[in-house]
């Protein structure tokens, strides 16, 4: 062979390359609307108000909404993997298990950076009408709080489609107030309203409650987020997969091999976000 055959290593990126089990999948597919790498997205006007008897006793015409939509493209982000060296990857493509396991460790990478990205992207930077920044005491109910937050998406009448993602922190507080609960979220996945995920790179924010920038390193009084969200207010999407190989380098004497992934996650109400959540 001449060269290695890049769709055969391709696919194996593109198949599935966020796992079912991730909380990116809780999450609204926009791929569909990619095209060339770039994502087009109309972003939801607001909502016309009601009117109960407007004309009676009153002549003037109904006041008018303005419901446009904002239009917005936005480019795809390349998200880019380490070169890693290999033997021969000629004969590696031939031998299905060696070849999934290289395209593993690629797969895992972009998974693990897509699943902190997205994390970042859906948790709030403001407490608002519709974002909830809710601090806790060390010793305070971490069950208390999540029951705070239910009603909170309560109040704004939310009750489907509603996520959370618990720390390591809080979900072994969780564990040391309520045993019980605590088997019934490993084992059905949800409490309280929410399909319950864990994850231990959630946000960080400080101890005056602000959000720390994307990759920050903790200190000694920063705080790791738990957080909440509604699926059909984020989203994820993916475009292009490229790999790139250089068979026979003079400087390592090996193979190489890198990959390219065209994704983005980011919440569907760019300008205006709503229906997110943290507890600190």
């Amino acid at each position: 062979m001449a060269g290695l055959q890049k769709e055969v290593w391709v696919a194996g990126i593109k198949e599935n390359p966020i796992p079912d089990t991730s909380f990116v999948f809780a999450s609204v597919d926009l791929s569909e609307y990619v095209d060339n790498n770039k994502l087009h997205l109309a972003e939801a006007g607001v909502e016309p108000d009601v009117h109960e008897d407007y004309f009676a006793g009153n002549e003037d015409d109904l006041p008018i909404a303005d419901i446009s939509d904002v239009p917005g493209e936005v480019v795809l982000k390349t998200y880019s993997t380490d070169r890693t060296r290999h033997r021969k990857l000629q004969e590696v493509e031939l031998q299905y298990n060696r070849r999934q396991s290289i395209l593993g460790r690629h797969k895992t990478s972009l998974a693990k950076n897509l699943g902190k990205r997205a994390a970042y992207a859906w948790t709030p930077s403001v407490d608002n009408e519709f974002n909830k920044i809710m601090p806790i005491a060390a010793d305070a109910s971490v069950i208390d709080a999540i029951i705070d937050m239910e009603a909170f998406y309560n109040s704004l009448d939310m009750v489907d489609d509603l996520n959370i993602c618990l720390s390591a922190e809080h979900m072994a507080r969780i564990k040391k107030e309520d045993k019980k609960l605590y088997k019934q979220i490993l084992d059905e996945g949800k409490m309280y309203g929410f399909k319950v995920f864990r994850y231990s790179q959630n946000p960080l924010y400080t101890a005056a409650n602000a959000k720390k920038p994307y990759g920050a390193v903790k200190e000694a009084t920063d705080k790791r987020s738990s957080f909440t969200w509604c699926s059909t207010e984020v989203f994820r999407c993916f475009g292009d997969t490229e790999m790139y190989a250089t068979l026979g380098s003079a400087a390592s004497q090996a193979d190489e091999i890198s990959f390219a992934q065209r994704a983005l996650v980011g919440k569907v109400r760019a300008n205006n976000p709503k229906y997110l959540g943290v507890i600190l």
